[in-house]
């Protein structure tokens, strides 16, 4: 049934929503669904084939079907794949007992072991606390982590020098 009306589709969304399942209510009756984030239930239902846009920034898919969380990240995820640099999306940095207790996760992994981080929203407050979390357990870990700002667009193949082809860096 094609929904071209946001309207209708966000009614059949919440009917579906008000739809008893007791069968869920009840451990062990049915295989456990994989933990999704809003965005990923999106792309899962076909729903970000242009993006959509969220309060965090556009989600959409890159080239290689990462889901990216904004239009910058797209950005960094595309340029990785375009230069063939293996890139892991969304991993979890080790737990920590002060600075990680609620699963934190880097935009990209690369091949070697590098947490890659896109940092777009540096300005707001609590977003700028968790990068320092982020920069902390990375230290106490002996992570190796590279930072992206928006201001490196332009100088993405300085940034990941160390990854690309030899002599394409240039």
């Amino acid at each position: 049934m094609p929904f071209d009306d946001p309207g209708l589709v966000d009614e059949v969304m919440l009917c579906r929503f008000l739809v008893p399942r007791p069968a869920s209510a009840l451990l062990g009756t049915r295989p456990a669904r994989p933990a999704r984030t809003w965005t990923e239930w999106l792309a899962h239902a076909g729903l970000l084939t242009d993006g959509v846009r969220t309060s965090m920034g556009t989600a959409t898919r890159a080239t290689d079907g990462h889901l990216c969380r904004s239009l910058f990240e797209r950005h960094v995820d595309d340029f990785l794949h375009h230069w063939g640099v293996a890139h892991e999306p969304e991993p979890a940095y080790p737990r920590h007992p002060e600075l990680n207790t609620t699963g934190l996760r880097a935009d990209w992994r690369l091949a070697d072991g590098t947490f890659v981080e896109a940092l777009g929203l540096v300005t707001k407050e609590a977003y700028a606390a968790k990068v320092a979390r982020k920069r902390e357990l990375a230290r106490h870990h002996g992570l190796r982590l590279v930072t992206v700002t928006p201001e490196d667009l332009d100088r993405l193949p300085e940034v990941f020098a160390d990854w690309l082809p030899e002599g394409s860096a240039g």
